[in-house]
């Protein structure tokens, strides 16, 4: 059985680690000197977690939990355990160096069981077992494990970096060569579960790739759409008849039904039945098939009006959600079913799952399909985007009706491409970025930031380039939201997948995690920044961004890309 301190030891290394290479090679030898079901336990925990993203995986352990299960496991006093996390600012440090005990290493199932333990434990009592429970794991642990187990139990192992370097090392350590990272990727577009994708490469290598299909309950990554400059080049792309669907202002959603047992899951792919149980009962009422997975988005929506996504927001919670429910109505838009009574539709066209989409669904208040025209005459897709700007719709998606036009899950392409209101001429884009760093603030912003160095997606190299130093737009609520996210997710120093020109160092480094929506005037050269950097040293940047909004539903993985940037430049 595998001990803990292997992979707290691999943690290390991990942590120390400045090149993309190393960590890649480090992960998949150590993938390779474990057995299967150790793969699978290692995939959750090389992340910082204990299962997939669509299953429950808080366990539940906030500062003032942590803090009580490290003074109950080291007998220590708990305003010295408050002192100490007020100076070091991570309660797995404070638990490392508060630790003075050399005991025997504790396996790795036995810690991954625990956490699972710690996670199921409810009702009454629950916060007390859950401190007692933890409290004995820690005990038990070698100094540097009690730090790895801390930081996991509170989901922030402070290592930045994320699945796709799993992916990677998986494809290493079990098909021979980083080359087949990219069908790897392709296969847990579909399986979405890390650690049942880690455990059946150890066992079949190469035979496992492909070998996934959609299933009831394990929802997929969904399908993006690329985006256009112009008209004319949206017309380029689309020759010939088109669909035209409206494009909502809200939450992307993934509804699996198995006859009464209904669930719903975000573009995360997180569990978000608990803060929709409207949209879950308007399924029940609504859906004619037994057993189908439906694409849609959730907007806010009230007397036949879309109302704006910082109200749905509202409704991301885990306390008062009845209030909210009532608050905050809102109506789910289905445009796409990708699986039916046992059988997957992602390999059917465009035409096809939207017929079964219509023949499955009843339409009610609730519940409705995507308004759509199908047209060869590009002057009526023009006529149906403005009246959806009109109505207060971010714009129009333009998909592909041709024989291929299958369900791509995780890709981005010209299938699907995305015109919104801000792309017409005189309009500032928009862009979805990830915080990499913050500068301190000064004057009346001082104790808080003072701007976000905020980075775009580079697919192709697996890292994240900086775009845009964003200081404007800020509202008062917003500092104290984002402060506790940058707090969360700093790190002490920049993580490999992040490139930052030197003119550019950021005060706090952060793990990229959060997304927020930035709008700016237009993209100029600078040399400055990493984003699309060529070899003349020069990349490009965001002119006059001004803050948006959080994008709580959206990952590092949604964020725009380096060829968006190029594309709009």
């Amino acid at each position: 059985m595998a001990s803990f301190r292997k992979l707290v030891e691999l943690y290390e290394e991990l942590d120390n680690s400045t090149s993309h290479m190393k960590i890649i090679e480090l992960l998949a030898e150590h993938f390779q000197s474990l057995e299967p079901a150790e793969v699978k336990i290692t995939a959750y925990l090389a992340l910082g977690t204990i299962g997939p993203r669509f299953e429950k995986i808080d366990l539940g352990i906030g500062d003032k939990y942590g803090i009580q299960a490290i003074s109950r496991a080291y007998n220590v006093d708990k305003e010295k355990v408050e002192i100490a996390f007020g100076n070091q600012g991570d309660l797995g440090d404070v638990a490392s160096a508060l630790n003075e005990r050399q005991r025997s290493s504790l396996t790795l199932n036995y810690v991954f069981q625990h956490f699972v333990q710690i996670r199921d434990i409810s009702g009454k009592g629950s916060q007390k077992r859950k401190i007692n429970l933890l409290a004995e794991v820690l005990s038990k642990a070698r100094p540097l494990e009690s730090r790895y187990i801390m930081r996991i139990a509170q989901g922030n192992l402070r290592l930045g970096f994320g699945e796709k370097f799993l992916l990677e090392a998986l494809a290493l350590a079990f098909t021979g060569s980083r080359d087949n990272t990219s069908k790897v990727e392709d296969t847990y577009n579909i399986c979405t579960d890390i650690g049942q994708l880690g455990e059946s490469l150890a066992n079949h290598g190469m035979d496992s790739l492909g070998k996934f299909s959609i299933k009831i309950g394990r929802p997929v990554q969904m399908m993006l759409a690329s985006r256009v400059d112009t008209m004319e080049e949206l017309n380029e792309k689309f020759s010939g008849t088109m669909a035209a669907e409206e494009k909502y202002d809200g939450e992307r959603v993934q509804v699996h039904v198995d006859g009464d047992n209904i669930k719903a899951f975000s573009r995360r792919l997180t569990y978000i039945s608990a803060q929709f149980p409207d949209v879950i009962e308007a399924a029940r009422e609504s859906v004619k098939a037994e057993k189908i997975v439906l694409d849609g988005e959730i907007v806010a929506y009230r007397q036949g009006e879309f109302r704006p996504f910082q109200e749905l927001m509202q409704r991301r919670r885990k306390y008062h959600v009845e209030e909210y429910v009532k608050k905050i109505p809102v109506t789910v838009f289905f445009f796409d079913v990708l699986y039916l009574n046992g059988k997957s539709l992602m390999k059917w066209s465009y035409p096809e799952r939207r017929q079964v989409l219509e023949e499955n669904l009843v339409e009610t208040e609730k519940v409705k399909l995507a308004g759509r025209v199908v047209s060869a005459d590009f002057s009526r897709i023009q006529h149906f985007f403005d009246d959806c700007v009109e109505k207060g719709m971010e714009g129009i998606i333009i998909k592909s009706v041709k024989a291929k036009s299958t369900y791509r899950p995780g890709k981005r392409g010209w299938l699907w491409v995305k015109w919104k209101k801000e792309y017409i001429e005189d309009v500032r884009e928009t862009f979805d970025l990830v915080i990499v760093g913050s500068y301190y603030g000064k004057g009346r912003r001082k104790g808080s930031f003072g701007a976000l160095l905020c980075a775009v997606l580079n697919e192709s190299e697996k890292r994240y380039e900086t775009l845009a130093k964003v200081g404007t737009g800020f509202k008062d609520e917003d500092f104290e939201e984002i402060n506790d996210l940058l707090k969360k997710y700093s790190i002490e120093k920049k993580p490999v997948n992040i490139l930052i020109d030197s003119n550019m160092q950021p005060d706090n480094y952060i793990e990229p995690a959060v997304v927020i929506e930035v709008i700016g005037s237009e993209i100029t050269s600078s040399p400055s920044h990493t984003s699309g950097q060529e070899n003349s040293g020069n990349g490009y940047a965001l002119r006059f961004p001004r803050f948006l909004r959080i994008r709580y539903d959206k990952g590092p993985g949604d964020a725009t890309t380096v060829e968006e940037v190029k594309h709009l430049k």
